[in-house]
């Protein structure tokens, strides 16, 4: 049986308990158990503020104290997380996975300690490469390192120009996380949202400027005309752009009678309006992958997405939903109508739930991540 040794050198200081650590890093868990569900044992390591150790879903969680803030600096390594990895090493194959290319001096620092027989990989969270005068270093402090995990190869792309990844045979595309969320029937999460519509349209991103929400609203505009019973709702978390929506519903009276601002939505209640929905909208310039799509999916909302590498990903090149060019509101109106005039002959929901089984369950995405781990192990006997 492989071992394979999860690293997460950041945490929330806000986050009073493991648990909490852990509810906070969905992604991280849920890889990780998916990752034992497919047959490896597993084992994380987490900074944190205090030491613990706890177990769930067949995976062991060692949190550890180190004296650093919950943000490492470039040149802070946490040498007692370093020492408590090593100290558990044994004769059988092992893979240490560390999450973000954000930590090149620690990477370097604890790869070079390490058996030659360990496979070592990186995963990609949205990190874009160091500035050109720096990505000499950053290039030979990752050298080592044995595969990249990127939710597609497009977005490897900027760190195979820039140099600071060295082959394209170092890139593994998997997704990075699922969404846990389960389907309810759409009569039943209304019933608890009150949401309605014909159709309800849901966005859920922050209010910043890469989200684009005010495309969006553009967009929704003109499909009132089209389909006057369409309400939009946006759930956001930050809210850096709130002043110019509030603005923009303020100076429209159709996008103010069927526009609502959800504003942040509790964590217990997000299934109930993914199923409130018939349609997922979202206007992202830029994505590491795209987990609300993930959560509109698996409740079988029908996506209507920017035409972007995370999202092309996710909808098989759209295979589902419709994808329409960043920043482009007639191209969001054209694919919002089209879908709605299919919606009005046929649901979709199943469709999509299918979908989202086939191609982004966490039993697939751990079957990947195992196979990807394999490879690389394979590649250190030879």
């Amino acid at each position: 049986m492989s071992h394979i040794i999860i690293l997460n050198y950041a945490f929330d200081p806000a986050d009073e308990t493991p648990e909490a650590v852990l509810r906070h890093y969905f992604s991280l868990s849920a890889w990780a158990a998916s990752v034992a569900q497919a047959g490896a044992r597993v084992t994380v390591f987490q900074r944190y503020s205090r030491p613990a150790t706890l177990t769930q879903q067949n995976v062991t969680y060692h949190f550890v104290a180190d004296g650093w803030g919950s943000r490492l600096r470039g040149w802070q390594i946490p040498q007692a997380m370093h020492r408590q990895l090593l100290s558990m090493l044994t004769t059988e194959p092992t893979v240490i996975h560390v999450n973000g290319l954000l930590f090149p001096t620690q990477i370097r620092h604890l790869q070079s300690r390490l058996p030659r027989s360990c496979g070592f990989v990186v995963q990609h969270h949205a990190e874009v490469p160091w500035p050109a005068s720096q990505r000499w270093l950053q290039r030979w402090l990752l050298s080592h390192v044995d595969g990249f995990l990127f939710t597609n190869r497009e977005l490897a792309d900027p760190w195979l120009k820039s140099g600071v990844i060295r082959s394209s045979a170092l890139v593994h595309a998997v997704m990075e996380t699922s969404s846990p969320l389960e389907f309810e029937t759409r009569a039943a999460a209304r019933a608890k949202t009150g949401l309605h519509g014909r159709p309800v349209v849901l966005w859920t991103a922050n209010l910043k400027p890469n989200k684009d929400p005010l495309t969006i609203l553009t967009g929704f505009e003109r499909i009132v005309a089209h389909a006057p019973d369409a309400r939009l709702y946006m759930a956001y978390r930050y809210d850096d752009m709130l002043a110019q929506v509030q603005t923009r519903l303020q100076h429209s009276e159709i996008l103010a009678q069927t526009v609502t601002l959800l504003g942040t939505i509790p964590h217990a209640q997000i299934a109930d309006y993914y199923n409130s929905a018939d349609i997922f909208v979202q206007g992202s310039a830029r994505e590491g992958s795209g987990i609300a799509l993930l959560d509109a999916l698996a409740c079988g909302v029908v996506p209507v997405v920017t035409d972007i590498p995370s999202f092309r990903t996710i909808t098989n090149n759209g295979e589902v939903g419709r994808l329409w060019s960043v920043g482009d509101s007639d191209g969001f109106t054209a694919a919002l109508q089209q879908t709605i005039e299919r919606l009005a002959k046929k649901t979709h929901t199943d469709t999509m739930r299918r979908f989202f089984e086939k191609h982004w369950h966490f039993s697939v995405l751990g079957r990947r991540a195992m196979a990807i781990y394999e490879a690389i192990l394979e590649k250190k006997r030879d």
